[in-house]
């Protein structure tokens, strides 16, 4: 499936172009970003570091038809990964997971591609195993921290971690 991330807050088309694939293939899930028009600012390089603070893509999905619990995954321009359980009870509590999960990144003359591959097993996911998602992006533009947020479905809200906004991977 192929759709563009909007402005998470408006809703609205973003000067920030970003292209993303999905696909369920097997037993791996498969999200492809284009990203246009990034100053390419990663603000860690660390495994499981907070990246966030940066310009990065991010899937979050719910694999067990609980909202409250769901993964978070995140990868930067210069290829750090973060990869977390997240259980959200108005309060975040993180839990950091071995990576299990692929990140590949290109720089390319108008941007970033990031390719992120999950295992199914990673994530707890079965065949017939409805899953629930969104993904984001951030872009700093150079290193001002939550500058433009991307969401492929917006929560229209200054943040991310929204799970009623979720939708249903094809």
């Amino acid at each position: 499936m192929i759709a563009y991330l909007k402005d998470n807050i408006t809703g609205e088309q973003t000067p920030f172009t970003t292209i993303l694939n999905y696909s369920r293939v097997g037993n791996e899930l498969h999200f492809n970003f284009v990203c246009e028009n990034s100053k390419l600012f990663s603000a860690y390089s660390g495994y499981n570091e907070p990246i966030y603070r940066g310009d990065v893509c991010e899937v979050f999905l719910c694999t067990g038809g609980n909202l409250k619990e769901y993964y978070e995954i995140e990868v930067a321009p210069n290829g750090a990964v973060f990869f977390a359980k997240i259980f959200n009870e108005g309060d975040l509590h993180v839990t950091f997971l071995d990576q299990t999960i692929t990140a590949r990144v290109e720089i390319t003359d108008i941007g970033y591609n990031v390719e992120i591959v999950i295992p199914c097993d990673a994530i707890g996911v079965k065949q017939d195993t409805p899953i629930l998602f969104n993904a984001f992006r951030i872009e700093t533009e150079g290193g001002e921290e939550n500058r433009n947020l991307l969401a492929l479905n917006p929560t229209l809200v200054p943040r991310f971690h929204v799970p009623e906004k979720f939708i249903e991977l094809e």
